[in-house]
């Protein structure tokens, strides 16, 4: 359910209003919708901004729901169609009503702004995948904007002034037979799930908005962005960190420098990175700077779905390259190696990897990828061995049973 605010009091033209409350009409509406829910409301999301937060409280009040309200971003502040700071100057520039008719309207992407229809897709996305494996409501409380121009998307529907939600008005989504369906007012659509793929569209809308949140659109580096953060679009949950790679010296000395300018704070360094925490995010800057083009960096991980990446040039320019084996491990639901393992001494790490992606996506950990990387590992001598060992103690996220395994097999 992805539902507006409850009653707050005018919001001066031109003002988001961060610390603006709901009126008491406001919680006594709230907490009263949160009644009429009852126990089949099982969670609550809300944008960080207080109008927001109070609504969820309310509901979960009047729910008797015993739950924190979980604060997200998506939902507000900045929410998922604004990707940085120029979306202020834009929403002063245009008013209210001419950015939401732009937004709903998709044709051109605002400055400060994500490109409305991907975003749209992404936020349901992310939802439903909040919402999955617990039957029953989940509020998503956020604002008139965002209800308005995702729903715009999601039916196909050219929503006007006159369909802006009112306070606690509301849009639902569920998952039936492999599709979604999205309902408000008296509207209703079925779309084919799932609702993001490995696109370049969907890849790029996915690395802007989280450079946006990090090192910024205007950082005058080229990087890639690569790795396991694209996970993100299949699973709809937020990348636990973002490998950013650096063709030279130069480039490397300038996203760190974009870090500590926006207050990341360095971590202890590991072996071959350097990490930093950025609010809620991390983001690792590995150490090489070679290879210098985006398409060899790819050949270099051990799994494809690990093989998708964007590359930034200054002046918001983008390109996405996505791996064969990447869109042949979502259509099999399979995790698969990349033909020619190039950091074969560290294949335990990729037999962990490969595991533990298996895990989390619910795929496949091939039987046949697995006996690949225990061949190569058989091969070595017992030193060589006892090295890989030692690199797969020092970089393994996680276990995932490999520590057992080779303690079997070098008995």
């Amino acid at each position: 359910m992805l539902i507006r605010h409850s009653v707050r009091d005018h919001l001066p033209s031109g003002e988001v209003g961060y610390e603006l409350p709901i009126t008491e009409v406001g919680h006594q509406l709230a907490t009263e919708l949160g009644g009429l829910l009852g126990q089949r409301l099982r969670s609550i999301h809300a944008s960080p901004l207080l109008r927001t937060m109070q609504t969820g409280r309310c509901l979960g009040t009047g729910a008797g729901l015993c739950v924190s309200v979980k604060s997200d971003r998506l939902l507000g502040d900045p929410g998922v169609f604004v990707v940085d700071g120029r979306a202020g100057e834009t929403w002063g520039r245009l008013g209210h009503e001419e950015v939401m008719r732009q937004l709903v309207e998709g044709r051109t992407v605002l400055p400060g702004c994500a490109a409305a229809e991907p975003a749209a897709r992404f936020l349901v996305h992310h939802m439903l995948s909040q919402a999955s494996g617990a039957p029953g409501i989940h509020a998503f409380v956020t604002h008139d904007s965002l209800v308005t121009a995702t729903m715009a998307h999601l039916l196909g529907k050219q929503l006007g002034v006159d369909d802006w939600p009112w306070y606690l008005e509301a849009a639902f989504f569920w998952e039936r037979d492999g599709d979604v369906h999205c309902t408000y007012r008296h509207w209703h659509a079925i779309r084919q799930a799932p609702l993001v793929e490995l696109s370049e569209n969907d890849v790029v809308g996915f690395a802007r908005r989280e450079v946006a949140a990090t090192v910024g659109l205007d950082c005058p580096a080229r990087f890639f962005l690569a790795g396991g953060a694209f996970k993100t679009l299949l699973t709809g949950r937020p990348p636990r960190d973002l490998d950013l790679w650096a063709p030279s010296v130069q480039d490397r000395v300038m996203l760190e420098t974009a870090l500590r300018q926006r207050g990341a704070k360095p971590l202890p360094q590991k072996p071959y990175t350097q990490g930093f925490c950025l609010g809620d995010r991390i983001v690792e800057l590995p150490l090489h700077t070679e290879p210098d083009n985006l398409e060899e960096r790819l050949q270099r991980f051990d799994l494809g779905l690990s093989a998708i990446g964007v590359e930034h040039c200054p002046g918001d320019q983008w390109r996405a390259v996505i791996h064969p084996l990447a869109h042949q491990s979502v259509s099999e639901r399979r995790v698969l190696l990349l033909k020619e393992l190039h950091n074969w001494r560290h294949c335990l790490t990729s037999l962990e990897r490969l595991r533990r992606y298996a895990a989390e996506l619910g795929y496949e950990a091939p039987a046949s990828e697995e006996d690949r990387i225990w061949n190569i590992f058989r091969s070595q001598s017992d030193d060589m061995q006892a090295g890989m060992v030692e690199r797969f103690q020092i970089s393994a996220r996680h276990d995932q049973g490999v520590a057992d395994d080779i303690a079997r097999r070098r008995r």
